[in-house]
């Protein structure tokens, strides 16, 4: 019997373990419609399912969100350039996030006539690139376009192997459609099809942790600085572990994971500054960004260690953060070694643990003071901290939380892992909410809540969002901290130029986004709950309501909350 190339992928895809595909289709789809047809119709074997996304943003956050929450590659696939070219900012946040995801397009035919797929419409023409992957190239792993039916199989084992081998990240294939419509005899099923195996782990070299040990060991003030340790969840309870258990203190400044729980005793803070100036050994754990070189700066005689999958961060053009040594190793990984080389050591000081524990008291005590400032605010003033500090009290201990800026983690309260997400580093805005329909699709019996900003929200295409939450049946709450404004620019501006004119004439021409639309609107268009709040007297009960509605009826709800 024979089978087309389409039909091939798909299953392929399925025996990968890969269950759905994110989609924003296009005339190149043809034959993977047919194919799913066809299957249909005879019974075929389980497919990938299709999910539907209006835009292509919004099927690469999906496959984030849900690539996060599973730990599993994900699946998507959109249409010719076009689509790439809508795709690429959700490829450059899967790129910095180290997310894996198998980014795929049609591409237009090559062949005129003559062949099954070939062109029959005017844009066959026009879309066709000389160089369609070079729109996403930099942000991949690999690139690759599918060329004869008979590789179909290989061509996915190595875009998956590739992706999910460490340091993780987005794959890119594109998918000619005459070669997808091309037939070709099926695989030998009496040959058990053999998959590429991937290291799970990448384990650190003993020498260079055995040095990092005895650094600690007799340290006055040791901290490991974690940002993106928590995307495997086991290293959070590796890293509370070696914190308590040998006098450590732990910092997660621009935190995109939940790397270490919010409450603590040895969590020092989210600042590196309060770091610099006290600690003597610093162990940057899967942190992109160590410090800001002209905010701060470590002690000329502060031990400094940079550990992670790819520690030299080699996909950034430069970077020329100092280190005594470098570690290649998975967090846990390095974690589970540290712990076995302090065990072994006998002359740690844990008198040390108090003046650790006395920071992070000061820390925890200054969050709630901010805290119990934000709920004694005028009724008519709601800031963001006020919203986390609300929404903190009511989140349950399994709930996910997908922050696009907006949010402060510690007034939200979050202490188990994978219950928080920050926006990836590469800055791509839009992600938030597409990331949370994702993660509410892999886990649906999560609640699942996205805080953005007004900005991060319409580049989001709600619209877009809105549908497949209705579509789909993903009930995800969204609250909007509308200002009326980027504030990211405003704030760039002021750092770059503090005394500068924008200050001091508050220019705004280039952040202010007023007047702002009824956002809530967008919501209820699609059947949802949707509120405005503009006292903060009203703040708690529109935030429980949204909450019934996701956790009870079962609909997604949005809450847009006037700040300043």
């Amino acid at each position: 019997m024979s089978q087309t190339a389409a039909a091939r992928y798909l299953a392929a895809l399925a025996e990968h373990g890969v269950e759905s595909i994110f989609v924003n289709a296009g005339t190149d789809f043809a034959p993977i419609v047919e194919a799913y047809a066809h299957n249909r119709e005879t019974g075929g074997p389980v497919l990938p399912t299709p999910i539907i996304c209006a835009h292509e943003n919004l099927a690469g956050g999906m496959a984030h969100g849900a690539a996060l929450v599973t730990g599993r590659p994900q699946a998507l696939m959109v249409h010719v350039n076009v689509g790439t070219a809508n795709v690429a900012c959700s490829v450059a946040n899967a790129s910095r996030d180290r997310v894996p995801v198998l980014v795929t397009a049609g591409r237009s035919p090559i062949i005129e006539s003559g062949a099954v797929g070939d062109r029959d419409l005017p844009i066959h023409w026009s879309q066709e690139m000389f160089d369609q992957a070079s729109l996403v190239r930099e942000f991949v792993k690999w690139d690759y376009e599918l060329r004869d039916p008979r590789q179909v199989e290989v061509v996915v084992d190595r875009a998956l192997s590739v992706a999910t081998a460490h340091p993780r990240g987005p794959v890119y294939l594109s998918l000619p459609r005459e070669v997808l419509a091309e037939s070709t005899d099926e695989p030998e099923s009496a040959v058990e099809q053999t998959f590429t195996p991937v290291p799970a782990t990448v384990q650190p070299e003993p020498e260079a942790v055995a040095m990092i040990a005895d650094r600690i060991a007799g340290a006055k003030f040791p901290v490991i600085v974690a940002s993106a340790a928590g995307v495997e969840l086991e290293s959070v309870s590796l890293l509370e572990e070696v914190a308590s258990r040998f006098g450590i203190g732990v910092a997660d400044p621009w935190a995109r994971y939940l790397n270490i729980a919010f409450d603590h005793p040895n969590r020092v803070g989210s600042t590196v500054a309060t770091v610099l100036e006290r600690a003597d050994v610093v162990v940057f754990l899967e942190c992109d960004v160590p410090w800001i070189q002209k905010r701060e700066e470590p002690a000329a005689d502060c031990f400094i260690a940079q550990v992670g999958v790819d520690p030299l961060f080699s996909t950034y053009p430069i970077r020329s953060h100092r280190s005594n040594v470098n570690v290649s190793a998975t967090p846990a990984a390095f974690l589970t070694r540290l712990i076995a080389e302090l065990e072994a050591r006998d002359d740690i000081d844990l008198a040390r643990t108090d003046s650790i524990q006395a920071v992070a008291a000061q820390y925890r005590a200054a969050t709630e003071t901010l805290k119990q400032q934000e709920t004694a605010v005028d009724d008519d003033t709601i800031t963001a901290a006020a919203i986390s500090a609300t929404l903190g009290d009511l989140l349950n201990d399994d709930d996910i939380v997908f922050n696009e800026y907006v949010s402060y983690p510690d007034l939200l309260g979050r202490t188990k892992p994978g219950t928080y997400y920050f926006l990836p580093a590469s800055g791509g805005l839009g992600w938030g909410l597409p990331a949370a329909l994702g993660a509410k699709f892999a886990a649906p019996e999560r609640t699942v809540i996205a805080t953005l900003g007004d900005g991060a929200y319409m580049f989001a295409n709600p619209a877009a969002c809105h549908h497949a939450a209705a579509k789909h049946d993903l009930p995800v709450l969204t609250i909007i901290a509308n200002n009326s404004n980027w504030r990211a620019v405003d704030g760039a501006t002021e750092l770059a130029y503090p005394d500068g004119a924008a200050v001091a004439i508050a220019e705004r021409r280039f952040s202010d986004l007023s007047p702002s639309p009824d956002m809530a609107a967008y919501c209820t268009a699609s059947g949802g709950y949707g509120v405005t709040v503009r006292n903060r007297s009203d703040l708690a009960d529109a935030l429980k309501s949204a909450l019934h509605a996701v956790r009870v009826e079962k609909r997604q709800a949005l809450v847009d909350v006037r700040t300043v």
